[in-house]
Formats: C-alpha cells, structure tokens, sequence
C-alpha cells in the first residue's frame, strides 16, 4: 500500500509502519493451542456470528489485547453507548433508490454487511477498477447493466445511530421513508458486521468495502506503536486501504467532484483519503469539529477543517453563510405550542444554542442543497459521489437513549429531511440522473429502564485489576465498552497473563462494578455481568472459528 501515499509523507507512514511492527514483534502472539482450554471454551461459548464481529474489528497491531462481552443486555460506559456485538446495535436499514439504475424490488431478505456498499457504489457507476477487501456487491439492488446508464450523482446517506432498533421503537415517525422501500431495493437482514460498533470505523467500512481488521481504524481509540491514539489524529493516514472514492476520482483524473457534509471528521473514513492518496486531489469536506475537544464528536458553531486534515481536503466555507438556522431553532421552540427557549424540558440554549436539537437536521439539508448547486454535482457527463452523515438521531441516543419522546422528534426531522433532499436532488440534478444509498452506522442503546440491562461502570473494573494484578503500577492503559488495552509488561513482570485478568473479570458482580451514580438492580448485586472474557490475539487460531483461518 505504500504506492497509494505521496512521497512528503511517506517518512510518517514508513515510521508509523515500523514502530507498529516493533511492537507487534514484542508482543508475539500467543496461539489457542497454547493457551488453557477454558480460555478457549470462553471464546467458543458466545454466539459465532458475535465473534465474527468480535474478530472483524481487531488486527495485532493497533487492536486492544483484552476482548470481553458483557452479559446481554448490560453494557459498559457511560452516556449510553452503541458497542458491542449484538443485533440490536448491528442490526441497520439499507435502502437503494434511483429510479433508472435500482429494481423496484421492495424488501430483501438477504444478509449482507456495512462492507458491501462500496462494491455496490462501483457497479451502479459500472467502475470496474475497485476491488472491495471484504464486500461484495448487492447485485439485486440494480437494474440489468443494459438497462442502465451510470447516474451523475450517486449519494450515499448515514442516519448516525438510525438502526433498526431506532426505526423499529418509533414506526409512524419516518413515513416517508417507508414509501421509498418498495420503489427501491432495501435489503431487511443488514448488518454492521464488526465490532466494536464506533462512528469511525464503521464509516471507513461503508468507504474501503473492508472490515477494520484490514482498513485499520478499529475504534476511536487504537495503538500505533507503543500509543494509544485517535484515528484521526493524524488526518487520514492512518486509514490503510483506499476508499471506492479514492480509487474512482483518481481513476477518471479527479474529474468527478466527491465531497461529504458531516459534522466531524470521524465521518471521513467513507470519504477517503483526498490529497493524501498519491495522484488524488482535495475533496471537500466540511465538520463543525472542535480542535482539543474533550470527545472525537465535539461539534462548534461553524463549518471548518481541523488543522489535521486542512491539507487533504477542501472546506467549502461559504457552508456558514446558509440562512434559517435561527427559524428552525424558533420551529423547535414553539413545537409544543408556547416560546419559552425550551424542546419539550431541555433549556436550548445549553444545547449547543440548538445545534444539538432537531433543528440541526433541515438546517444541514439546506447546507446539502447548497453545496449541490455551488458545486455543481451531477451537473456534467462525469458522474460525481456525494458522502453525507446526520447525526441528530446519535447525539438525542447518547444522552435521553433511543426510546425517548426527543428521540421520536429526531427521527421525524431526520424523515422529513430525507422528503426534502428528494425533492431538491429531483430539482437541482434532475429526476432519473441520481441515485441513493440510505443506512446507518450502527444501532443505539436502549434505556436500561426498557431492557432490563445493568450499566457496568468502567472505573471500579479498571481499579480492580490494577490492584490484583499491578503490584502498585498500571495495567489497565485504558478501558473500552467492549475491549481493555493493558501494559503486558507489567503483567509479564509480576506473573500474569492476559488470560488471568480475562477470568478475574468473568468473576466481577453488579455490586463491585457499580460506582458514579450506577447502583445494582435490586435483588441483582451478586449478579455476574460478563458473558465471555479472552485474550484478542487468540481469535485467529479458535478452532470455532474457521473464518479466520481461511
């Protein structure tokens, strides 16, 4: 892959490559064979499709050492998180719709994966010089390729957090979008395919075709070396394999025009990699990211380009001179009949002065519309690709969760986006010369009030293995909802293996991991909250898991 780099930074990419490989080459992987066979009985016991997923979302180099999966329907974080290997966080809507380019088939019941729509992108386009890693094409969603021409625009469209589950808990609120289905072909069994289930990774899955242990985001936290890192951290580099629209635009002499609307830069693994990929140029791309903000999903008040990724895209800046935000933040107020600087309970103002409430979504639309018209997409003989992320639905999910009235609202701003789009794509592109792929990166949590599940907090299960395995120092790096990156060296010195701190955690109970404001279910406290426990390298050689050796 190192061809695909120009050569000002191929230095980085070289020394990213090397230091990963040291590390690797440090921490030589430990194979199931040598391992205790209730270690592999663990792994083994959970469902093969979760560690599929499980295994999908991991490679040696960048990946966690520890994987665990909580006993369903609990779950590890706070703010609700949308992780794991489960059906309900990977269970998502895949609608294609172009009248001229997609059959008319309704719903289909074949399963298919995040990874296949870039495949799919390329034989709507009839490019035949992109080779998804992992995808395959949903061939039924097309027409008979002499039927068709190739559309002048081709959109594809994430509802961030707008899974199944999302859809499914408020079935009146996307009208419009439920009579797009049998006018297009939406494919009911699709999933993400890997896990854990994060914004960015799953976005540079919908881009490369390929699943995170071959793009190498596997999560908003991953090791570079001896680092724990942020996939964005260095702009797009650390995404190794190309995007459909990476190959394509450079394909055709960056003719086309590829361009995305999202609100932070973890949306760009569906874009590509813009003037990073050698012979490539700078798409645009615009985020409302907050450079040091305290998440990768911080968001500001105005469309711009983190430094980061200054140099590799190209922020369309007249984005901030769109009109109307302040009457759709007006429409949000007086929703409930009175003014009162109130959506339903919550103050308004303290939501990014509205940004975080259904009046982001037509607002954003409008910034859609014109970025179309100002750039003139689908406006020529040379096809171009449109990349857009709304992410409404994932903000009101991690904060009041997806069974919430401000969820209903979400949802219905987020339909009657959809209707608008539509409708301007008809006017401004022309009807028949356009075509739209429609899903979400992942699933959202549901309200443990609705589940039943028990919110593991991460803090006492960090202070626990520090303390049996430590010996006074750190072994826990750092702990995520579904995986824990840990010091070996430490545990090495002390005697340990990544296998004992696997059972030590397959012990813990609701009471030993309750803490900041989270308290056992009555009647649950000695209650274990694990379901499987496993050292991450072992996954490769699981004799339960062929795929991996294939």
């Amino acid at each position: 892959m190192a061809s695909m780099f120009p050569r000002r930074v191929l230095p980085l990419v070289l020394s990213l490559a090397l230091v990963a490989g040291a590390f690797v080459l440090r921490q030589p992987r430990v194979s199931a064979a040598s391992q205790d066979q209730d270690i592999v009985k663990m792994a083994c016991s959970i469902p093969h499709e979760w560690l599929l997923r499980t295994w999908r979302g991991w490679r040696p180099d960048r990946g966690a050492q520890l994987s665990f999966i909580p006993e369903e329907p609990n779950f590890v974080g706070s703010g609700l998180p949308h992780v794991g290997p489960w059906d309900y966080v990977q269970h998502v809507p895949m609608l294609w719709y172009g009248p001229g380019y997609i059959a008319a088939q309704g719903n289909v019941s074949r399963t298919v994966t995040s990874a296949d729509i870039a495949p799919t992108a390329a034989e709507i386009m009839k490019f035949d010089g992109f080779h998804a890693p992992d995808g395959q094409p949903m061939s039924e969603a097309l027409l008979p390729a002499d039927q068709r021409q190739v559309p002048k625009l081709l959109v594809t469209l994430v509802w961030d957090a707008g899974g199944m589950d999302v859809l499914q808990a408020h079935p009146t609120s996307w009208p419009f979008l439920k009579s797009l289905i049998p006018k297009g072909t939406f494919f009911a069994n699709t999933t993400v395919g890997s896990q854990p289930t994060s914004t960015a990774q799953i976005h540079a899955t919908i881009g490369t075709g390929a699943y995170p242990m071959h793009h190498g985001i596997v999560g908003h936290h991953m090791r570079v070396g001896d680092a724990i890192t942020t996939p964005w951290n260095q702009g797009p580099s650390f995404l190794i394999e190309p995007t459909f629209a990476d190959i394509y635009d450079r394909a055709l002499n960056n003719k086309p025009v590829v361009g995305l609307v999202g609100t932070v830069d973890i949306h760009f693994g569906m874009l590509g990699h813009g003037a990073l990929f050698t012979g490539g140029d700078r798409d645009i791309a615009l985020t409302r990211s907050v450079t040091g903000g305290d998440t990768l999903t911080d968001e500001g008040f105005t469309w711009n380009l983190p430094e980061r990724d200054a140099a590799y895209y190209k922020l369309a800046s007249y984005a901030n001179d769109v009109p109307g935000f302040a009457k759709d933040v007006e429409a949000v107020d007086q929703a409930d009949g009175k003014k009162d600087g109130k959506w339903r309970d919550n103050d308004i103002d303290e939501l990014l002065k509205g940004f975080d409430t259904p009046a982001r979504t037509p607002y954003q639309e409008r910034v859609v519309e014109d970025v179309i018209g100002r750039e003139h997409l689908g406006a020529d003989d040379t096809p171009d690709l449109l990349y857009l992320n709304f992410k409404e639905i994932d903000f009101v999910s991690h904060v009041w969760s997806m069974n919430s009235p401000e969820m209903q609202d979400a949802v219905v701003a987020q339909d009657q986006a959809l209707k608008a789009l539509v409708t301007s794509l008809n006017e401004q592109v022309g009807k028949g010369n356009w075509a739209l792929a429609l899903t979400a990166d992942h699933g959202a949590m549901p309200d443990p009030a609705v589940s039943g599940g028990y919110q593991i907090a991460s803090g006492p299960m960090q202070t626990m293995i520090n303390e049996k395995f430590g010996n006074g120092q750190t072994v826990v790096e750092l702990m995520q909802p579904t995986q824990a990156f840990l010091n070996t060296k430490v545990l090495q010195a002390n005697g340990y293996t990544v296998g004992d701190v696997a059972r030590y955690m397959m012990t813990f109970t609701q009471a030993q991991t309750a803490g900041g404001g989270i308290t056992p279910i009555p009647g649950h406290e000695n209650d274990t909250v694990m379901q499987a426990a496993f050292p991450s390298d072992i996954m490769p050689d699981l004799p339960c898991l062929p795929e991996a050796r294939k």
